[in-house]
């Protein structure tokens, strides 16, 4: 059953919103998309703080982390991937820099393998920071079984009663006062 709009307001005011971040890692997850686009496009500021990073979704037109700071925001495309780990299997959400997102939407528009939540794909990363590459291989469900060790029954069950994630549940936007605050407060 899908959340609606009331579930999700009174889950943000109960602090029940929870959702898991797709973690990258070197070996290859196996993940579904349920849906064939982002269901959330943003711009994400990185800003060093004396208590280390954090993160900020830029307000665009008069964000003051731009303006007063002169931080230039990047890119983020979220996605909602049903993860297949077995007992592990679940809904995360898949964050992906501009360049992961560029290859998702060749994939996608691949007249072969698209559209992107047709099948399966393996994703993994190697590197950090700059000499980070993402790689994103095409899984048919054909194979499930023999290299990964999953039933077609059981993933379709799985597919068919994810919960998929919306933008206001996963996008925190802070306050333009508290984002002035913190400009003026490192400028």
């Amino acid at each position: 059953m899908a959340r609606t709009a009331a579930d999700v307001l009174k889950m943000v005011k109960e602090n029940e919103v929870k959702f898991v971040d797709f973690r990258f890692t070197e070996e290859p997850v196996l993940v579904k998309f349920l849906e064939d686009e982002p269901f959330a496009v943003y711009e994400q500021h990185w800003i060093e703080r004396p208590k280390g990073k954090k993160s900020f979704v830029c307000m665009g037109d008069g964000c003051p982390l731009c303006e007063i700071l002169g931080d230039k925001p990047r890119g983020k495309f979220a996605f909602n991937v049903l993860v297949l780990n077995g007992e592990e299997s679940k809904v995360q959400v898949l964050t992906a820099p501009p360049s992961l997102a560029r290859q998702i939407k060749k994939a996608h528009e691949d007249d072969r393998k698209g559209p992107l939540d047709k099948e399966f794909w393996e994703i993994s990363r190697l590197g950090t920071g700059p000499q980070t590459q993402y790689t994103l291989n095409y899984v048919r469900g054909r194979d499930l079984a023999e290299e990964w060790k999953l039933s077609q029954e059981t993933v379709t069950e799985l597919v068919a009663n994810a919960e998929p994630f919306t933008a206001s549940e996963v996008v925190r936007e802070t306050p333009r006062s508290e984002l002035l605050e913190i400009a003026r407060s490192l400028a």
